[in-house]
């Protein structure tokens, strides 16, 4: 596998980053969010972590927001998280800089040998800069960049519960290497599911499962050694797997949250 592939799929597992459950014939009362849509403001909508009521769901979310991502105010508080590392790929061991803003600014730089392979979102505008001395940056596939936008998300696809095009359910209790977790299941407009293994004790992440419809493709990430940093818990090492293979491996070195990351950084370079 290329490394322009393989950092594209990387994305998946910096979010805070295989056998699928199927659906239950019938929804038990407390597996969704209970508020009816015609009560759902737009306030709520664009909250990151609203007030979800009662039931199981709701319970859980509510103490994944406040355990592992340090609740409402110290969200509030983060605007952007630099990380830097490594990435092992069957190609080799190469250096890694991501670069994050809220809600959805992304760009990373691979390098090995001198030579960087840049890759980022604005927003609105997926892009690279493939490795060499006098390449110049270029607009993505649309296949490859649907896949680096669903990425580029901050944070995880269990915030914003309300959003529109967004769809939250709890699965199950399963075992993940000796855990229980809770698995809960988001469904995106945008033809990607995404499941969430949250231990029921620590409320860390310890699995995420994102399965393209669009290509088939299944897309599975470990997280392990986590550290908190401002609230948020950030995993340091992260396993990538696709359709049951490894892809990558990602250890990281550094971390600085609200580094001062401007919205400009992220568009592409002219």
């Amino acid at each position: 596998m290329n490394i322009t592939h393989s950092a594209t799929y990387l994305l998946c597992s910096l979010g805070f980053f295989v056998t699928l459950l199927g659906e239950s014939d019938s929804i038990s009362l407390g597996n969704t969010l209970s508020m009816p849509t015609d009560q759902i403001n737009t306030i709520m909508r664009q909250s990151a972590m609203p007030d979800l009521g009662e039931g199981r769901l709701s319970r859980i979310l509510t103490r994944y927001y406040n355990e592992s991502l340090g609740g409402a105010e110290k969200w509030d508080e983060i605007s952007s998280l630099q990380v830097s590392g490594t990435i092992a790929l069957a190609t080799g061991e190469f250096e890694l800089t991501v670069y994050q803003k809220k809600p959805d600014r992304f760009r990373m730089r691979v390098r090995h040998n001198q030579r960087d392979l840049e890759m980022g979102f604005d927003g609105v505008t997926a892009w690279q800069r493939m490795p060499g001395r006098d390449t110049e940056p270029e607009l993505m596939g649309e296949a490859e960049a649907r896949r680096f936008i669903h990425g580029a998300q901050f944070g995880s696809f269990l915030l914003y519960p309300y959003a529109n095009g967004k769809e939250i359910q709890y699965v199950d209790s399963v075992p993940i290497e000796g855990n229980l977790c809770h698995l809960i299941r988001v469904t995106l407009s945008s033809e990607f599911q995404v499941d969430y293994f949250i231990d029921i004790r620590k409320y860390q992440l310890l699995k995420s499962v994102h399965t393209d419809f669009r290509s088939g493709l299944v897309s599975s990430v470990f997280y392990k050694d986590y550290v908190r940093e401002s609230g948020m818990l950030i995993a340091k090492q992260i396993e990538n797997f696709e359709n049951g293979e490894w892809v990558s491996s990602l250890t990281t070195n550094d971390l600085k949250v609200n580094s001062g990351l401007m919205p400009w950084m992220f568009e592409m370079p002219q």
